[in-house]
């Protein structure tokens, strides 16, 4: 279950790109990912002032990410990933830490750490799975770490489960210890982007994902568990008692998210894996876009179903940044269900802003096949849904920067019931040869 056995599993594939001279971590190795975005994995042989290697775009694209995950369709890969969520399962523990890690006698600016874009304030960690324990209720989740010096990182918290933690630990006055993994297996990283309940620990959905292949061990100093398998481990604490400058830094719309004053992750220790490969998520790329926005999908997918039974197929589309569009395919039963449809789907995704419903006879993967949705079944005063000042995602600049708010847009552009026949689609039968 190690990242770089996925990777060599893809590279019988044909699917790897292997760079052999040596790269910069600023800007050049960041611009090969960029110029093979939804392309083969790329590993970095050499990386200027590291002595690791690296490897990027390991999830970018829908087929790996359902190869991954050992499915064939989409909606075995919404069921793997939703179920995982409601039936988490503990892994087993496969020995000492020792066993499987070494330490690492360099500094957080020794691992080859890019920096990605000309307006991000340095070098940022963006596979980074944070995975913290306070009274017996842990969490895990990907967080990007703006690396300061040898020992300390700025790390980006949203206020969500590990805010809670944070939070608990600062009114105690003590810090947050914390074990962050970097470079694991993209089942484990889509978990750790998952959103179950809090108190579930993401680290048994992915094991439930993996289907108990997932091996943990604790770490020296705090006893954390994390899976064995990772490349890369830093033990350390999220200090409750400092804030620093954090950002800006291209999120996934590819425009830059603010400054903020955020939390110092201070790491005591790192440890490796044998022949390690450290991560690199390419910011407001394919795979980044994959990998937050394909579980809120499944999540959406499980949702829509209790009320539709027509539903097809959803994306969460790449032009809405995997995160802020929806294209939602349906076979209508009432002349409702696009409406249905529209507002549950906000209902589930808050930070959704735009939701498209089509028939079924539409491809949700084609832009253009569901803009000719829009422009020949969509009456806009009878399918346009517009709701007002309604919360949205930090993520998306043009909502209000101090409140969030936004106004959402559904189009229904499904075909009338009592009317399909004008909309059918014209078709060239298929001939025999001869």
């Amino acid at each position: 279950m190690r990242l770089r056995d996925f990777v060599g599993e893809e590279e019988e594939r044909g699917e790897v790109l292997r760079v052999e001279s040596e790269v910069s971590p600023i800007y050049q190795a960041p611009l090969i990912l960029k110029r093979n975005d939804g392309g083969p994995i790329v590993v970095f042989e050499k990386v200027k002032g590291s002595e690791l290697k690296a490897v990027g775009n390991v999830l970018a694209s829908r087929k790996r990410l359902l190869d991954s995950l050992e499915v064939k369709t989409f909606e075995e890969a919404y069921s793997v990933i939703t179920e995982a969520m409601e039936k988490p399962l503990k892994p087993t523990i496969a020995g000492r830490f020792e066993e499987f890690y070494k330490r690492w006698n360099r500094g957080v600016d020794d691992l080859p750490v890019f920096k990605y874009y000309e307006g991000d304030a340095g070098r940022y960690i963006t596979s980074s799975i944070v995975i913290a324990e306070l009274e017996g209720i842990c969490n895990a989740s990907v967080h990007r770490l703006l690396v300061l010096n040898k020992s300390r990182a700025a790390i980006r918290i949203v206020p969500r489960h590990l805010h809670v933690l944070y939070k608990r630990a600062q009114e105690r006055n003590t810090h947050l210890p914390v074990a962050v993994v970097i470079g694991c297996h993209p089942s484990v990283m889509l978990a750790a982007a998952s959103s179950p309940p809090f108190g579930v620990n993401e680290i048994w959905v992915a094991n439930s994902i993996a289907k108990g292949r997932v091996k943990v061990a604790e770490t020296p100093h705090y006893g954390i568990q994390v899976p064995v398998d990772a490349e890369i481990v830093l033990e350390g604490r999220i200090r409750t008692d400092e804030l620093v400058d954090e950002g800006p830094f291209a999120d996934i719309t590819g425009t830059y998210d603010a400054i903020r004053k955020q939390p110092v992750l201070e790491v005591e220790a790192i440890y490796v894996n044998e022949d390690p490969l450290f991560q690199a998520v390419l910011p407001a790329s394919v795979e980044h876009r994959l990998l937050m926005g394909f579980p809120k999908e499944a999540e959406l997918w499980s949702s829509l179903r209790r009320v539709l039974p027509g539903l097809r197929a959803i994306r969460l589309t790449e032009g809405g940044c995997g995160w802020l569009h929806a294209v939602i395919a349906i076979d209508k039963v009432t002349e409702g269900d696009g409406k249905t449809a529209i507002m549950a789907a906000f209902g589930s995704h808050p930070s959704l802003k735009h939701v498209v419903v089509v028939d079924s006879d539409v491809n949700v993967d084609d832009p253009r096949d569901v803009e000719w949705a829009i422009a020949t079944r969509l009456q806009a005063d009878k399918g346009l849904v517009i709701v007002k000042s309604a919360r949205g995602s930090s993520l998306d600049p043009s909502a209000d920067p101090e409140t969030l708010l936004t106004c959402k847009v559904g189009l229904d552009a499904t075909k009338p019931l009592k009317r399909a026949k004008r909309f059918e689609r014209a078709r060239i039968p298929e001939m025999k040869a001869g």
